[in-house]
């Protein structure tokens, strides 16, 4: 089947009549105002608006699928997808695979209204979203610069024109060639108090308006019913060049809606949802907006229909634990995948009719088991800032949905998952090939019927050569981060006595921050490489302890030496902390300080680690 052709008041009738849906494919509306706004600039320049793909489905088939309504009152961050009442579905479907959110702009802009917050207005006040449709500026000046062959005739003379006109023929009036990248066609959505005002720049016309028109001579009709309405402005609306411009878009705005077939679209028909999946894959990756995530997320919905809700309220509800977390859609597909035990693919071809089934059969223990997860990791003191890959978390899900619903870990189980997750973060095993590490993490869980299986983990041969297993060197790379998500997990292997669920724990420079200071460092007589090997080891695991975040803001920048001699058990912070024996604090001293606690910290670390 070739390309055909429809105006857009056909293509918003097809809409209005349950003819053209959203297959449930299809994500939400993303675009802003000012998008739609350049929409209809485009469509009253005559410029492509692109091309459009459908999906025509027949008879029983309509049936087995989910579709949505096309969205007609929009309120930004609020507005849900209205899901397709099933005994309206006509014989024939057409469902949009490509060119959704165009579309829906248009019907918006021409059968709805688009509410955003007003500027200052807090998010929880209700007046704060005004409803607002979509208008045409009648006044618009810049009409008259419109390039020539965008219009039918002259805007002065009304004398008929060739295409690419640049001088009028009959009156000489030039045209100035415009940036595309401007709009010359004034619209804007407004508040019905802001419609009413009119001046002598601005007479807004709402556009859905030009929907009840029968024909083009309406224009001359409205402009009359105008001078009677509006007698006030009657000198406004008398003015010959406001009148022009006045009368000019509206025909050119009747003439674009109802005559010109801009909607250009190739119909494909299939009953294959995963056939359609591959065509709508290939469709929407050839850009950066729609995402692999947002594509694989999709299949999710066509088959089950309140996925997307339950998903969104799982992310929710995850990201909300603690001091929070990143979780996101393909965090939960990736898990529910695994926690099914389905292939981990990250492909369409994964995410197949019986698979989605059984992940929604699952789903109260899919949900049990990651919200009990992050629950966990919680009390491990992580949080979005320190939890380096989220895929590190879905083993200890599924050892959760293994072990069931009523399953409680006790400490010989917390301890050996903690030096898993740890262990998997600073070895980075998910930085590569993770689908496959996290197959072979699975089987290693699977057959085991005892304790959190860190044992087996380890000795598992996972993809790349990489491995939870550390030796020397790996104790001697870790030593040698800085302070941030790595450095913490270290420290936390080391201080594991703290109460990291219930208090918040700094990384505190031992000593302090502020005396690595060039002009302080040469002071000291150092030379140009003890400068620069001092400065780069002040934020080394060797110079940090874990203070509660109260306490470290009193230490703040006290020298290392005044803040221990208000330690009341010297002794034991000494062990604690791992300083070294018979070197002295002050600050001259650092290089001894540093070097000496590292070696303490890396016989440590050997008799965890390894």
């Amino acid at each position: 089947m070739s390309y055909q052709d429809k105006e857009i008041k056909t293509i918003i009738e097809d809409i209005r009549d349950n003819k053209l849906y959203l297959p449930a494919i299809q994500r939400d509306l993303v675009w802003k105002h000012d998008q739609i706004v350049k929409l209809f600039d485009s469509i009253m320049r005559k410029y492509p608006i692109g091309t459009f793909l459908f999906w025509k489905l027949r008879g029983e088939s309509i049936h087995n699928y989910t579709f949505y309504k096309f969205i007609q009152e929009f309120k930004v961050g609020f507005t849900k997808k209205e899901v397709a009442p099933k005994p309206e579905l006509r014989q024939e479907v057409l469902g949009v695979l490509d060119g959704q959110q165009r579309l829906n702009s248009m019907y918006i802009a021409l059968q709805g209204s688009y509410a955003y917050k007003k500027k200052h207005a807090s998010w929880t006040n209700p007046s704060a979203y005004p409803k607002r449709i979509f208008c045409l500026n009648l006044l618009s000046s810049d009409v008259i610069k419109e390039k020539l062959n965008e219009y039918d005739t002259c805007s002065k003379c009304s004398y008929e024109l060739p295409p690419q006109t640049e001088q009028c023929p009959n009156c000489g009036a030039h045209f100035n060639q415009q940036e595309d990248s401007k709009t010359l066609y004034e619209f804007k959505f407004l508040t019905e108090d802001e419609i009413k005002i009119i001046d002598g720049e601005h007479f807004w016309f709402p556009v859905k308006n030009i929907l009840l028109w029968k024909e083009v001579t309406n224009a001359d009709d409205y402009y009359n019913e105008c001078m009677g309405k509006y007698p006030m402005h009657n000198k406004i609306l008398e003015d010959e060049n406001k009148k022009r411009q006045f009368k000019n878009n509206l025909i050119l705005l009747y003439r674009r809606i109802f005559m010109d077939k801009l909607i250009s679209y190739y119909e494909i028909e299939e009953d294959n949802l995963d056939n359609i999946l591959d065509v709508f894959v290939r469709v929407n990756s050839g850009g950066t907006i729609l995402s692999k995530t947002n594509l694989l997320f999709s299949t999710i919905v066509a088959h089950w229909e309140k996925g997307k809700d339950e998903v969104e309220s799982l992310i929710d509800s995850l990201n909300s634990k603690g001091d929070g977390f990143n979780f996101n859609n393909d965090f939960v597909m990736r898990a529910s995948l695994v926690l099914t035990d389905c292939p981990v693919l990250f492909k369409v071809k994964t995410f197949k009719k019986e698979n989605i089934i059984k992940i929604k059969e699952s789903w109260n223990n899919i949900k049990s088991s990651l919200e009990k997860t992050a629950e966990l990791i919680v009390e491990f003191g992580f949080n979005r800032d320190n939890l380096t890959s989220n895929m590190s978390i879905i083993p200890i899900a599924y050892y959760f949905m293994k072990k069931g619903v009523d399953f409680k870990l006790d400490k010989s189980d917390m301890a050996l998952i903690k030096e898993y997750l740890i262990k998997s973060l600073l070895k980075q095993i998910y930085g590569g090939q993770g689908d496959q590490v996290l197959t072979k993490i699975r089987d290693a869980i699977k057959s085991s019927s005892e304790n959190f299986p860190l044992d087996s983990i380890e000795k598992t041969h996972l993809p790349s050569r990489k491995s939870l297993a550390f030796v020397e060197k790996d104790i001697d790379d870790i030593l040698e981060s800085d302070k941030g998500p790595y450095s913490f997990m270290i420290l936390s292997f080391l201080y594991p006595h703290l109460n990291y669920g219930k208090v918040k724990f700094h990384q505190d420079h031992l000593h302090p921050k502020s005396m690595f200071d060039w002009t302080k460092l040469e002071s000291m007589g150092l030379s140009d490489g003890e400068q620069r090997n001092w400065f780069n080891n002040k934020d080394k695991i060797a110079n940090l302890q874990l203070l509660e975040g109260s306490e470290n803001e009193i230490k703040n920048k006290t020298l290392l030496r005044t803040w221990f001699k208000n330690i009341k058990d010297k002794d034991k912070y000494k062990k604690d902390n791992y300083f070294p024996k018979n070197v002295d604090l002050e600050f001259k001293n650092f290089n001894e300080f540093y070097s000496k606690r590292k070696e303490i910290l890396k016989e440590k670390l050997k008799q965890i680690l390894t």
